[in-house]
């Protein structure tokens, strides 16, 4: 079911599968900057990640002596009915809890919060996650918003700061430890060529803000993504859009043990305690 949150600036739509943004749309240049979908390069607009982000390899995890099975790739969250929480003018908030489905493949209790706010022409994510739990509680958490381009061409991702662009490499779907020097300073310039592999990440980045801007639009879109240990890139090429990737979590390495406590880039949440980050959306 799809909910709509507006003000005089933008008009947002949520789904309630997965609690998915499907529309970001600027009312003052009417320009619609979430991408939609086409199943012809990818049928998602927004997922949410959780509790994992990538790929586990040979789909499978050990926890606490016991295997569990897992074969989508980004955990199971996205696919799942959220109810809504809270809503009011200018904010609606989802969640999804775990159940007997969802502990049969990861054995955790929790609550999962997604909440979208809106001032002016700004669009603010909310997670949290609540641990359940009579323990620890292991998981990842990311988001995966596709925005569309401005052009055809000539579009770039400008940093606050200046960075070392290394992404990590995948390799058939997990990574190794080469990286890939793909630019030098604030400007990160990509075409169809440069998620021919899959998406470009980058860790412990300087900066915590980007800007998706282009040659010769004046249209721009500015990301916080302030507390997320990554940041990757990713598109289909010939599609026309671009995601920014926030990750608390990363894909499996080729070397993993499969042990879910020593993988890299894991959250632990103790029992009873709560997991809370933003992404902050500005359109121009």
């Amino acid at each position: 079911m799809d909910y709509i949150i507006e003000n005089s600036n933008l008009k947002v739509v949520i789904n309630s599968k997965g609690a998915e943004l499907t529309s970001l749309f600027n009312k003052k240049n009417n320009f619609e900057y979430i991408w939609q979908k086409d199943t012809k390069f990818w049928a998602k607009s927004s997922p949410i990640l959780f509790p994992f982000v990538g790929t586990i390899k040979n789909e499978k995890y050990s926890y606490d002596g016991k295997e569990y099975q897992i074969k989508t790739r980004h955990g199971f969250a996205r696919d799942n009915e959220f109810i809504v929480n809270k809503q009011g003018e200018n904010f609606i908030e989802f969640l999804f809890s775990s159940n007997e489905e969802t502990k049969k493949i990861y054995p955790f209790d929790f609550n999962l919060y997604l909440k979208y706010s809106i001032c002016e022409n700004e669009l603010v994510f909310e997670y949290k996650v609540e641990n359940l739990t009579n323990g620890d509680m292991y998981f990842s958490l990311g988001a995966h918003p596709a925005f569309n381009l401005f052009e055809k061409n000539n579009n770039f991702v400008e940093f606050e700061k200046d960075e070392i662009g290394a992404s990590k490499i995948i390799e058939n779907g997990f990574l190794g430890e080469k990286t890939q020097e793909l630019f030098k300073g604030k400007i990160f310039k990509f075409d169809e060529k440069t998620f021919e592999k899959d998406a470009v990440i980058l860790e412990k980045t300087n900066s915590k803000k980007i800007f998706l801007k282009s040659l010769n639009s004046d249209k721009k879109l500015e990301f916080d993504y302030e507390g997320f240990k990554y940041i990757a890139f990713w598109n289909v090429p010939g599609s026309g859009f671009i995601c920014f990737e926030p990750w608390d979590g990363i894909t499996d390495y080729v070397n993993s043990n499969g042990k879910l406590e020593d993988k890299i880039g894991i959250e632990k949440l103790e029992k009873e305690q709560v997991y809370q980050r933003k992404i902050k959306i500005k359109v121009i």
